[in-house]
């Protein structure tokens, strides 16, 4: 099995289960491929921290609190965007395979849905497992340069 990435610069509107849109900035796609069948799918999406409070507080991406591990790296701040790692519901992956043997293929298979269908199943928050949600945080300056990762996993993940 392989895993491959590809970058995307891509604005997808999703649909919580009442229906309300909620547009996220999509900054990585990730696919693993057995020979050329594609068996996951995961999107990486940033938000402001005020769309990752509806996020939050609606459970949206399947984000129970009962299956969010422990917070890691200390609070969440509240003028960094989100970023939320989340897979493809499993049983959407047979019916994406028999369309697409690439990533490149994927994410013009997302990009096409995205245009042209705007209640495509795929764009469901409830299709979709949150595995991370993290912001990167600068370290102070008495550590030095760089950054830090504060978030939690989720047991999507295990």
């Amino acid at each position: 099995m392989k895993t491959f990435h590809h970058p995307l610069e891509l604005k997808l509107q999703f649909h919580d289960p009442e229906g309300t849109p909620i547009t996220l900035q999509v900054i990585d796609l990730s696919a693993d491929f057995l020979d050329e069948i594609i068996t996951r799918c995961v999107l990486t999406f940033s938000m402001s921290t005020e769309i990752y409070q509806y996020v939050d507080t609606h459970e949206l991406f399947n984000l129970y609190t009962d299956v969010r591990g422990q917070l890691f790296g200390g609070e969440f701040k509240p003028n960094l965007n989100v970023e939320i790692e989340a897979k493809l519901d499993p049983s959407f992956i047979f019916d994406i395979a028999t369309k697409v043997k690439t990533i490149e293929a994927l994410s013009e298979h997302i990009q096409r849905i995205n245009q042209n269908h705007p209640n495509d199943m795929l764009l469901n928050t409830e299709s979709w497992f949150a595995l991370n949600v993290k912001q990167l945080v600068e370290l102070p300056p008495e550590f030095g340069e760089g950054s830090l990762k504060v978030g939690y996993s989720t047991s999507w993940g295990d």
